[in-house]
């Protein structure tokens, strides 16, 4: 009989597994001691969050596709077209910006910007010319999504944009991003592509690295060109940083053909922490409306087992 209950149990955890939460397991060793076992969650939700309200199917967004995971066990606790490839934009640049520390030539280094630098779409920030240090084009990347400062900091490392690009897929494949394809590095190209779920695998690694952390909190950025002495404040293109909403880190993205992107790490009153990602929303308020409903039914309807 044990063997049996076992049998079932294991076939319904495969059922309900999901990669993201790969490193999440269960202890059967002591089942004999347990007599039976009446229900799945007495031994799968002792660690994870479980489910509170079971008459709650969900919540109406307006992307394409999204996800949310609990941080610490990697379950995922709500899923829209998780699977499916779609451009992800900006988002884009925290692959690169992870290439990028790999490669860092030192936070002082100072870069003077070129006029193969530029590429079109969205704010300039630095110009042709111009001096400034690696930490403020890290910055400037990440707070204001300038693309002209991601090709500066690619050209920092010394690296060719193609041998950038391959270290950025390899990247992607090390993280088990195995639904992405990246042709570039700031997301201007349609053809770089991703899903939610490896959104998700993206915000796990880059969200733990302090420098991309920090960026991505600040709700602004000061910073001063050395050679001509000019001084600018870029705000963060999150909107979410000045909301209720606790923001341990996050990244938005926008294309025509990738519609309104945003991945975000959240976290409520009581330290749970979440990561969501959206991808597709329809208007740019609806990405921040679409992250805020989720994290609001996600806390309101999943408990956190008292650690």
């Amino acid at each position: 009989m044990l063997l049996l209950i076992l049998a079932n149990l294991i076939g319904i955890y495969s059922l309900i597994s999901l990669p993201l939460a790969s490193s999440f397991t269960i202890d059967v060793s002591n089942l004999a001691e347990l007599g039976q076992v009446n229900l799945l969650e007495d031994l799968y939700f002792s660690q994870a969050p479980f489910r509170k309200n079971n008459d709650s199917l969900g919540v109406v967004i307006s992307a394409v596709a999204a996800v949310v995971i609990d941080k610490k066990t990697g379950q995922v606790l709500w899923q829209k077209n998780s699977e499916l490839a779609r451009p992800i934009a900006s988002i884009t640049k925290l692959v690169s910006a992870l290439v990028f520390l790999e490669n860092n030539p030192g936070w002082d280094t100072e870069v003077t910007i070129n006029a193969s630098d530029y590429r079109d779409g969205g704010r300039r920030w630095v110009y042709q010319g111009e001096i400034v240090t690696v930490r403020d084009l890290l910055n400037i990347a990440l707070v204001a999504s300038d693309n002209n400062a991601v090709i500066s900091l690619v050209r920092s490392t010394g690296l060719t944009e193609e041998e950038f690009v391959k270290a950025m897929n390899q990247k992607a494949q090390a993280l088990g991003m195995n639904q992405s394809v990246f042709l570039e590095p700031t997301g201007l190209e349609s053809s770089n592509l991703s899903t939610a779920s490896d959104v998700i695998k993206l915000a796990q690694s880059a969200f733990e690295v302090e420098e991309i952390k920090k960026a991505t909190t600040q709700s602004e950025y000061s910073f001063t060109v050395i050679n001509n002495k000019r001084q600018d404040t870029i705000k963060n293109t999150n909107k979410l940083l000045e909301s209720y909403l606790n923001i341990q880190a996050g990244k938005t993205g926008y294309l025509e053909e990738a519609g309104y992107c945003l991945v975000s790490e959240v976290k409520n009153s009581e330290n749970q922490k979440v990561i969501i990602a959206v991808l597709g929303s329809g208007t740019e308020a609806g990405r921040f409306q679409d992250l805020k409903a989720l994290s609001q039914w996600v806390f309101d309807n999943y408990e956190w087992p008292l650690d």
